[in-house]
């Protein structure tokens, strides 16, 4: 299997939109100006918290990776909490270094992303020698190593027909560096260490002829 991908991003923008506001009295004046000022300081705080969560792993630091670039060293040897199957183990993704690796960020209350699993690892199981697929939990989900292994232990994975679950939990890094917010998110990282795609549609999909993978 020779995988190969070209020009495409699968990536979507958006633009913030801004408002004006205008008061006609001075009652309703000064209603605006009481909500601005608590907006501000709800929004400075929150904005404090998360400059705070970011120090914590240097990610003041990390700037997000745009297609083409090489990832850093420290992607491969930076270690990861893991969930494996209702425990957790700590490792890096250097291991996987040479193949072409998939971060899949998800969340549970995402079906699509639980959904796709099954085919996913009918790929990975093909390939095996060639292509990695790591789920991924980021800290933007909420979903804490008590909330995963409560759902795996009342067997809501198995729904999905996931028997065996192994995924990075608590990412902040991965999420950072890589932009993600909503999901499904897949990020392929190929054999030569760079960020080949982002995309919000699973290409490791049997009813989509992808261009970057010869089938037999």
């Amino acid at each position: 299997m020779n995988i190969f991908f070209k020009d495409g991003r699968g990536l979507c923008y958006f633009k913030p939109l801004s408002h004006l506001f205008k008061s006609k009295n001075s009652q309703s004046g000064t209603l605006f100006s009481f909500v601005l000022s608590l907006i501000c300081v709800l929004f400075s705080d929150a904005q404090a918290q998360s400059a705070g969560e970011r120090a914590v792993i240097g990610a003041e630091d990390i700037k997000p990776l745009v297609i083409g670039q090489k990832v850093p060293d420290e992607f491969w040897t930076r270690e990861h909490l893991f969930f494996v199957n209702g425990d957790t183990i700590r490792k890096s993704l250097e291991e996987h270094k040479g193949k072409m690796l998939v971060l899949d960020f998800w969340s549970s209350g995402c079906a699509p992303c639980l959904l796709h699993q099954k085919e996913i690892r009918e790929f990975v199981e093909k390939y095996k020698d060639q292509l990695v697929v790591i789920m991924v939990n980021s800290k933007n989900t909420r979903e804490n190593f008590e909330k995963i292994k409560g759902l795996y232990d009342k067997r809501f994975f198995e729904k999905f027909e996931i028997k065996q679950l192994e995924t990075i939990i608590h990412d902040q890094y991965l999420m950072t560096i890589f932009s993600s917010a909503v999901f499904p998110h897949y990020v392929w990282i190929n054999t030569i260490d760079r960020l080949q795609l982002k995309t919000y549609r699973n290409l490791l999909d049997k009813n989509y002829v992808a261009p970057f993978i010869d089938l037999p």
